[in-house]
């Protein structure tokens, strides 16, 4: 390359001196001859293009001289000798020159690029005859003519490749199939190209073989053998590639190899695993390696099963088979096996055996002692069973039943269990029945069908049955004797019985019926009332115990007893009683139920116990339920039940606190009425506040004066239990002559209300009370308020009304009696004893009445005006306790109008030997609670 740029240069050299010379001597020579000069050695470059493809011919059009441009470029092809293509742009802009195309050889195909570097003619669609040495001449305004050559060679590829087998087959994507150890022989032949390809193969994409030989002008074959064919053959792939240059991919085609192969291996899933018998499962068989797939089969010994169901991989290498299997205890030790065979290569099979281990549930058999006769068993003998098992696995547990009862192990009760053996001793009839035995293993547990225990004995007789037969004379009754009885082959007798005699009944009046007989029995006078014995004998024996029939004159049934009411609702109720005495026949039961109040009959029943469930009553009465016993003789006595329904259930407003509370605004306004009101309240609570702790103090002078004037009497103790709810200076003023009960009358209207109270009640003792029973009620009463005028507790002497003083007293009515009640206490006691005798027989019972402080004595107001001088001790003050005095000289009394009015108000008790004396004027005795 060094030598040919070397070369053009010093030819560009040449000319340019060579033209210089000519401008300057001869300016007007032809331009032909200097062009002619200039070609001598003409550059070349060598452009490879593919058929189909673009290519591109270089052509260089530069200027070497200033102001100098390009007047025509032509191109011409040496095997034509004319041009080929022409850019003229002579008397033109180069940019809007003539561009012309030869017809038969570019045509359209071909366009002239100066603004490449070099400047370009460029080919579309290069076909195989535009090959060939291009010549491109390119004239200047100024410079010379400069000429240069391109070498196109124009390449063809393969056109097709074929690939054979050894017989001249064609093969295209599969060859074979092959057998395991053959030798492969295949042929790939090559069409086209040009230049001739190179022809290769490739195993698995390794180059194995690049030699081809040519066949005939534009065929070329190469061959490929593989000895031995192996199992990793298989889908192996073999290429042929043809290829006669780098710009394109070679010509390829590629063939995989199939082959034949027997499987490979074959195996049952989950083998080797113990069945349970009547169990179904799923085996799965899987073979691989065949080719084509193999054809699974299974075999139980020799014989083919056909419950199978296969399926395939995708590439065919897998066989799987499920097959479906009931395992059964004949299964246990054969052979199951899976077979696995091509069914092309007919070779022998391959095969998985599995010899089956099949568990079951227990087989159990009864078996009864081999000594024993199960017909001929007593009761009283001892039996044993033996149960026989056939398991697999083993049991771990036996377990016998009687009628579906297990049995334990009880020696006190005749029960003995040994292993598989079952020991009975001294049975009897509750011994007979069905008896299994039940072994257990890990499948499950098996019952033996039931061996039935044939226990014989002697007749007995039946319970639960009629004893007592209630029959009217001359009337017919058939009484009925059951017996138990194995065997049930039986013969009955009858004797009937009294007080006076023993008759067997005759075989015409008897009837029998396997186990049970029937006596027909007509009692025609009273002696004929009595017991009918029954007695049965089979061939084990007699009956040891009759039954007894007792025989006595039929008559109403009892009443019903211990009745109860139940389930009550707002419209319904139950009633339960207990039956009484039949009266010797059937009997049963009425129910009747009527309202309380009108009697009307809301409920008439039957039943035939004592039991009976009333409905559709109203809700919230109250019904009278009579309940009857009746036979064919007639009706018992009623009883008689009080029952109800409820009440419906009813609305009821909710407490104000419960309602919804409005929220209320507050305005300006409210709140100064709020505030008004509320200074108001203040106020008044201190004001009374004020009264109170000075009306206390008056009271605590007043409490003090009354103990010091009554220290010089007797009756101190009792004083000092008095509670006066009155002022203390009410007491000074009656001590003062001059303004005795002044105080008093400014009080009266307010104690006119103690009469309308509704809490006071005048009460007095029953004259029969004793001293502790009146104790014992006097503890139940709370409080009893007596105020007579305060004057007479400060005068020695008091003359009493009536030879036992009389004394009036309320009581409020919170707990119990009133204090006046003290005055029956001495009823029995007709004179009149010392106060002192009084005190000390009295004092306990009063203090002990009056130390708790349970009761005080009411208040009396005695009006100003009509009070006369009085004198009154303390004795008479307590009349009513009993406390009287013999002699009461100076004493005042009431008028008898007085006296009156105030036995109608006041309960004042009054005795026919009261003595009169000083009259004491009273116009009104209250007492308030």
């Amino acid at each position: 390359m060094i030598m040919i740029y070397f070369k053009f240069y010093l030819t560009n050299l040449r000319c340019d001196s060579n033209t210089r010379h000519l401008k300057i001597l001869v300016p007007l020579f032809p331009l032909w001859i200097i062009g002619a000069l200039c070609v001598k050695d003409i550059p070349i470059s060598h452009i490879v293009a593919q058929v189909g493809h673009p290519t591109y011919l270089p052509c260089d059009i530069s200027t070497t001289h200033e102001g100098d441009f390009v007047h025509l470029v032509l191109w011409y092809r040496e095997d034509l000798g004319t041009s080929v293509y022409s850019v003229d742009a002579r008397d033109r802009n180069f940019g809007v020159a003539e561009r012309w195309s030869d017809d038969t050889v570019f045509s359209n195909r071909a366009t002239f690029l100066p603004d490449k570097q070099p400047a370009e003619l460029g080919v579309d669609h290069i076909k195989e005859e535009d090959a060939g040495i291009y010549r491109c001449r390119v004239d200047f305004q100024i410079g010379q003519t400069r000429n240069s050559k391109v070498n196109l060679t124009v390449i063809v590829p393969p056109q097709k490749i074929v690939i054979l087998d050894n017989f001249g087959a064609v093969q295209n994507d599969l060859v074979g199939p092959y057998m395991q150890e053959e030798d492969l022989h295949l042929f790939c032949d090559v069409y086209g190209g040009k230049p001739s390809p190179t022809v290769s193969w490739y195993h698995n994409d390794k180059l194995v073989n690049n030699k081809s030989t040519v066949i005939r002008n534009g065929l070329i074959r190469s061959e490929i053998r593989i000895m031995n064919l192996g199992r990793n053959d298989v889908h192996s792939k073999l290429t042929c590639n043809a290829t006669n240059n780098n710009m394109s991919m070679p010509l390829s085609s590629t063939v995989r190899v199939d082959m034949k192969l027997e499987p490979l291996e074959v195996n049952i899933i989950d083998a080797n695993q113990p069945l349970s018998a009547g169990r179904k499962y799923d085996l799965l068989c899987k073979t691989s390696g065949s080719r084509p797939a193999a054809t699974v089969t299974w075999w139980r010994n020799d014989q083919r099963l056909v419950d199978a169901k296969e399926t395939r991989s995708s590439d065919g290498n897998t066989t799987t088979s499920i097959l479906s299997f009931m395992a059964t205890e004949a299964d246990a030790g054969k052979n199951l096996s899976c077979r696995a065979q091509n069914p092309i290569m007919r070779t022998e099979p391959i095969e998985h055996r599995w010899t089956l281990e099949i568990q079951y549930t227990p087989e159990t058999r009864i078996q009864l002692g081999t000594s024993l006769n199960p017909d001929d068993i007593r009761e009283g003998a001892d039996v044993y069973f033996d149960c026989l098992i056939r398991a697999e696995p083993p049991v771990y547990k036996v377990e016998w039943r009687q009628q579906g009862k297990t049995l334990n192990h009880n020696i006190t009760q005749g029960i003995i269990i040994s292993n598989q053996s079952l020991v009975l001793q001294g049975v009897d009839r509750k011994s007979a029945g069905n008896y299994t035995c039940v072994g257990y293993n890990t499948e499950g547990d098996g019952e033996s069908a039931p061996f039935y225990l044939n226990v014989t004995f002697a007749p007995t007789c039946k319970s639960n049955q009629t004893r007592i037969h209630g029959v009217a004379k001359q009337e017919k009754a058939n009484i009925m004797c059951k017996v138990d009885a194995n065997p049930s082959e039986v013969q009955f007798r009858w004797t009937f019985n009294n007080s006076a005699e023993s008759i067997d009944v005759a075989a015409g009046h008897i009837a029998m019926a396997g186990t049970s007989s029937i006596v027909s029995y007509t009692p025609m006078t009273e002696l004929d009332y009595g017991t009918l014995l029954c007695w049965a004998t089979n061939s084990i024996g007699h009956q040891r115990v009759p039954c007894v029939y007792h025989i006595i004159p039929a008559g109403r049934p009892d009443m019903v007893h211990n009745c109860t009411t139940s389930n009550t609702s707002s419209n319904s109720f139950s009633v339960q009683c207990t039956e009484g005495f039949n009266g010797g026949l059937t009997q049963s039961f009425l129910l009747e139920v009527r309202e309380s109040n009108s009697q009307e009959l809301r409920a008439n029943l039957t039943s035939p116990v004592p039991r009976f469930s009333v409905t559709h009553l109203e809700s919230g009465a109250l019904y009278q339920a009579c309940i009857y016993a009746y036979n064919d003789k007639g009706r018992s006595e009623a009883m008689v039940v009080q029952a109800g329904t409820l009440r419906q259930p009813e609305k009821q407003l909710t407490s104000e606190s419960d309602r919804p509370r409005q929220h209320m605004k507050l305005t300006p306004m409210l709140s100064v009425m709020i505030g008004v009101f509320a200074a108001l309240v203040i106020v008044a609570v201190i004001v009374m506040i004020v009264l109170r702790i000075q009306h206390s103090h008056v009271d605590d002078q007043g409490k003090s004066h009354v103990e010091d004037l009554g220290k010089p009497t007797k009756a101190i103790p009792i004083q000092r239990e008095l509670r006066f709810r009155e002022s203390s200076s009410l007491l000074a003023e009656e001590k003062l002559p001059g303004s005795p009960f002044r105080k008093l009358d400014t009080s009266g209207d307010a104690n006119e209300s103690d009469e309308k109270n509704p809490d006071i009640i005048p009460q007095q003792i029953s004259a029969g009370d004793e001293p502790s029973e009146y104790l014992r009620k006097r503890r139940l009463v709370s409080t009893i308020e007596t105020s007579p005028s305060r004057n007479l507790l400060k005068h020695p002497t008091v003359t009493a009304v009536g030879g036992h003083g009389n004394y009036v007293g309320y009581c409020t009515i919170r707990n119990g009696m009133p204090l006046h009640e003290l005055s029956n206490l001495t009823s029995k006691h007709k004179s009149c004893i010392p106060v002192n005798a009084m005190s000390s027989q009295f004092q306990p019972m009063v203090s002990e009445v009056y130390d708790g402080g349970i009761c005080t004595l009411p208040r009396q107001h005695w009006p100003n005006q009509s009070v006369q001088s009085m004198t009154m001790t303390p004795p008479i003050l307590y009349a009513g306790l009993g406390v009287v005095n013999r002699t009461c000289p100076g004493g005042t009394v009431l008028p008898k109008e007085v006296e009156a009015r105030l036995a109608g108000q006041c309960c004042i008790q009054s005795h026919k030997d009261t003595t009169i004396g000083t009259p004491l004027v009273t116009a009104k005795r209250e007492s308030s609670v």
